[in-house]
């Protein structure tokens, strides 16, 4: 009886640990936060600093038909986001799709 409790306990932690690895494997999203360069509704240029030199960079995402505008929590389309530049800006791309695309763009909520 002992044996077998130890066998499923194994069998649980391996199943937890190739769920884990599964899971990590599914999300390749990263967001990148900074100010607005520029802003057309299929390209975005943003100011970011990057994390390994510290020093800011600009860096090129395109949006498509797709890609999601958030304004505070509101979804939004391009024309009414009214992205202006130096504005902060998050931009969530997913590797596993297109390193430049951008799948979601955040912006505060316009006082």
């Amino acid at each position: 009886m002992k044996n077998r409790t130890i066998l499923l306990a194994l069998v649980a932690l391996v199943a937890l640990v190739i769920a884990a690895a599964g899971l990590e494997a599914a999300f390749h999203q990263v967001t990148f936060k900074g100010t607005v360069v520029s802003a057309t509704a299929t390209a975005l240029k943003v100011t970011v600093v990057d994390e390994k030199t510290k020093k800011p960079g600009v860096m090129s995402f395109d949006m498509d038909k797709e890609t999601k505008i958030l304004r505070g929590d509101k979804l939004v389309g391009f024309a009414a986001a009214r992205i202006q530049k130096d504005e902060k800006i998050a931009v969530t791309i997913d590797h596993d799709v297109d390193e430049t695309l951008a799948i979601i763009v955040r912006l505060d909520e316009k006082k």
